[in-house]
């Protein structure tokens, strides 16, 4: 018996709820895209539901045009990350998605962070429909729970962005 057609694919992780993930964003965009080392996109293409479709995302996938940009995006909101588990902040906070917003806005809009912390448990806030004391327990709160648990928090956010720059390129290593 001879299985013509058959692709098969095994994705090995030590996470249940990574490969959870994997399966709906599958199940919900039918395809993914992976970046290996070397920056080559491999992609997988779910071919569960519909396998007349398959076909036509594999041609509609243009790797030219916005790629570029989406890898500067990817690779910023890598760094951010990298750089707040770094100094210990937990992921599952509020406080640090509030402060990962803030940074990530500046970073892609290409503006300093506000002059005041206020303006920014503001405007972060107000998208995760907190209010400004909300917002500004939950950062302190995140700040304590680092490694930055000495500073105060417009220190704290500093500290951050100007790891962030450099890892970037921005700024010389040395400074």
């Amino acid at each position: 018996m001879e299985n013509r057609g058959v692709v098969e694919m095994a994705v090995v992780c030590s996470d249940l709820s990574l490969l959870e993930n994997i399966n709906s964003l599958l199940k919900q965009k039918g395809v993914i895209a992976v970046e290996d080392e070397a920056g080559t996109l491999h992609y997988i293409v779910d071919g569960r539901s519909n396998r007349q479709s398959v076909a036509g995302k594999v041609t509609a996938i243009n790797p030219s045009g916005n790629a570029s940009n989406e890898k500067e995006e990817a690779y910023l909101e890598l760094c951010i990350k990298t750089v707040l588990r770094e100094y210990g902040f937990d992921m599952s906070l509020i406080g640090t998605v509030l402060i990962y917003k803030s940074i990530l806005m500046s970073f892609k809009k290409r503006i300093p962070l506000p002059a005041t912390m206020k303006v920014l448990y503001c405007e972060t806030g107000r998208e995760l429909g907190l209010s400004y004391e909300q917002s500004e327990r939950d950062v302190r709160y995140a700040i304590v729970k680092s490694s930055l648990k000495k500073m105060r928090s417009r220190a704290a956010i500093r500290c951050i962005q100007s790891r962030i720059e450099r890892r970037l390129g921005y700024r010389d290593p040395l400074e």
